[in-house]
């Protein structure tokens, strides 16, 4: 007898990710995961670019003097409960900050953050499901 096939024999669950359940950690340096507001990863020409920015609090103020003691950077994608779904570690290879206040402005102090990537070492924290 033949088996009847229902037409899920290729149908895969899965979870998208949502844009606001990521966490980012600096290898060289300690900032508050909890701070972070935002990254954005692109292209510019040949450079892979990463930009984020972090809240500057009461218990917690960025050191300029720290700057150069960021040498990579791990962001992990969080599933629903919290647990790291996937993400990236890669190193840095050039890198800019901006702290910028004034009085004209009442709003939240931030420091802009912007890292050239060492492309050769982008790195998945877990290897994609394929099939």
């Amino acid at each position: 007898m033949a088996t009847q096939k229902n037409g899920f024999e290729n149908f895969k669950s899965i979870e998208p990710l949502k844009k606001n359940r990521f966490i980012i950690q600096f290898t060289g340096i300690d900032i508050p995961d909890f701070i972070f507001r935002n990254f954005k990863i692109y292209n510019q020409g040949e450079d892979i670019i990463f930009e984020t920015k972090i809240w500057q609090t009461s218990t917690y103020t960025f050191n300029p003097g720290d700057f150069y003691r960021i040498v990579g950077v791990r962001i992990d994608y969080l599933d629903p409960i919290g647990a790291t779904a996937n993400g990236y570690t890669f190193d840095v290879k050039g890198s800019n900050f901006k702290i910028k206040k004034s009085y004209e402005d009442d709003g939240i102090s931030t420091v802009k953050f912007r890292f050239v990537v060492d492309i050769s070492s982008i790195k998945l924290l877990n290897k994609n499901l394929n099939g």
